[in-house]
């Protein structure tokens, strides 16, 4: 596992920048683990006041009902296709069982069964 303790340098923001301010910000990503972080900013600048923030989030993993559907998904359209075409089989096999007549006995007409 990683160490927990990143050190990322800010750097002048020049689209949220202007005359009178300068924003300085930072992206990365969090690690691929789930629990709880602090994000925290030290900045002791010489001759001025020091920065000190400190923001607490928790990353966890996508919950159930959180993901697409099935159908938003391209790559799970084969097995929905699979799923529709084996009901659709199952459905025809069914009609076609329930309304397809019987065939009839016919005996032959010089054997006796003995009883």
């Amino acid at each position: 596992m990683l160490s927990p303790f990143h050190r990322l340098a800010l750097n002048p923001d020049p689209s949220q920048s202007n005359a009178q301010e300068t924003a300085y910000t930072v992206s990365f990503k969090v690690p691929d683990q789930h629990g709880i972080f602090n994000f925290k900013v030290n900045y002791k600048r010489p001759l001025l006041s020091n920065i000190e923030e400190k923001n607490t989030v928790s990353v966890r993993h996508m919950a159930h009902d959180e993901w697409p559907r099935s159908y938003a998904i391209s790559g799970a359209w084969p097995w929905i296709a699979g799923i529709v075409s084996t009901v659709a089989g199952f459905v025809a096999f069914c009609a076609l069982w329930m309304y397809s007549a019987p065939v009839a006995n016919e005996k032959k007409k010089g054997s006796k069964k003995a009883q």
